[in-house]
């Protein structure tokens, strides 16, 4: 029989044995950590506050009308240029009516002013000859008065006729500087009041055209605000489009793990939407200019004396690749999880790989519409007798104030 003495010894070693135990697992749990985060986790930062986003193409009138027609539905594909919807147009085009007969009406009258211009320079050239002839008719009376050959009275009448005639001059240089002063240094085609004209024309024009509201962008349509009959005005929202090809993460990374993030790392991504099965290889394009607080509606402002230090995340823009976002496609507000490898050091802060928008940014529907409408006007100079626009543009003032070609 064991003697409580050595029942008691060995409950003690087998008590120390287990916390040797439990200190050696503690120890080297410790351990791994470190050399986990020596070896690896030091050249990450992690978050799993960050989400896709992408540009949201707001589509919005351009011009009041009434909804006649819509053509398409939340959830659909639209391509560059293809209709939305309609807008009733009576009012656009009896705008356009009135504007193109005002700029017939403009073009024809200004024309009628080159034309009295060219008939009071002949109008002028008439009298001066009339004048040069009675002045030398008025230099034979006064030579022939002494001989007798002529009377006084024809001599007065004479000088009283030059007198008139000279008068009569006067006037009309006088209608001519006038007319001059409304046609000079100009054409039909470039006369303020032709441009005016064609101006009218263009924007009456461009309003007809664009009561058609056409997608500027090919993409999904994620909102739509209008309906058959809804009365709408300019700078109203009708749609909203989003093109999924052109999609990036926000990551919101703590500013104590910021310090080695550069633009160019490496980043892996997973998306709960497909679990951690799917893994998106991105790279950072750049860093936020501000922490997210700056750019709150209500920036904090630590001089009232209610400042509570909380450590702030700065927004980071992560670029994903076309390939795999076309294999697994994504949304934005879809959240991520974000792990950016910062071991090679990427590159300047001051150098984002960001660039300028390129032709996914461009459309040239509304461009096509001006030159449409330029069409317009140059077709009702064409009828209305004189020579078209060609190349003609409405100037605007240039810096130093003098109007030049736009």
């Amino acid at each position: 029989m064991d003697r409580p003495a050595d029942r008691a010894a060995s409950e003690n070693g087998a008590r120390t044995r287990r916390v040797r135990w439990a200190v050696t697992l503690i120890v080297l749990a410790v351990l791994g950590v470190f050399l986990y985060w020596a070896l690896y986790g030091r050249y990450f930062a992690a978050t799993d506050d960050a989400y896709v986003t992408g540009d949201l193409v707001p589509i919005e009138a351009q011009t009041a009308g009434t909804v006649s027609a819509v053509f398409v539905r939340r959830t659909e594909f639209v391509h560059k240029g293809e209709r939305l919807c309609v807008l009733q147009g009576s009012r656009a085009r009896i705008a356009l009516s009135r504007a193109s007969a005002s700029l017939d009406s403009t073009a024809r009258h200004v024309r009628a002013l080159f034309a009295r211009v060219q008939a009071l320079r002949w109008h002028l050239k008439s009298l001066d000859w009339k004048r040069e002839r009675l002045m030398r008719d008025l230099a034979r009376y006064r030579k022939s008065l002494a001989e007798g050959a002529v009377s006084a009275i024809r001599v007065e009448d004479t000088e009283l006729r030059v007198r008139a005639l000279s008068a009569q001059i006067g006037e009309t240089r006088a209608a001519l500087e006038g007319a001059r002063a409304l046609v000079r240094e100009t054409t039909v085609a470039d006369n303020p009041q032709v441009r005016i004209a064609v101006a009218r024309v263009e924007a009456s024009d461009l309003a007809w055209q664009r009561r058609i509201i056409r997608a500027p962008v090919s993409g999904f349509v994620g909102g739509r605000a209008v309906y058959p009959g809804t009365q709408v005005h300019p700078g109203a929202r009708l749609f909203t489009i989003v093109p999924l090809a052109d999609l990036w993460v926000v990551a919101n990374i703590k500013e104590t793990r910021m310090r080695e993030v550069r633009p160019g790392d490496r980043v892996r991504l997973t998306s709960a939407y497909y679990g951690s099965g799917v893994v998106y290889d991105g790279v950072v394009l750049g860093l936020a200019p501000g922490a997210g607080s700056a750019f709150s509606v209500l920036p904090p402002d630590n001089a009232t004396g209610n400042y509570i230090h909380i450590v702030e995340r700065v927004p980071v823009r992560i670029g994903l690749q076309i390939s795999e976002l076309a294999a697994h496609p994504l949304r934005p507000g879809l959240s991520m999880t974000v792990r950016v490898r910062v071991r090679h050091g990427g590159r300047s802060l001051l150098q984002p790989l960001t660039s300028r928008a390129g032709s996914q940014y461009e459309t040239r529907i509304y461009r096509r519409q001006l030159a449409r409408a330029r069409k317009l006007a140059a077709h009702i100079m064409m009828q209305s007798g004189g020579a078209p626009l060609v190349g003609a543009r409405p100037r605007g003032p240039s810096r130093d104030g003098r109007h030049v070609a736009s």
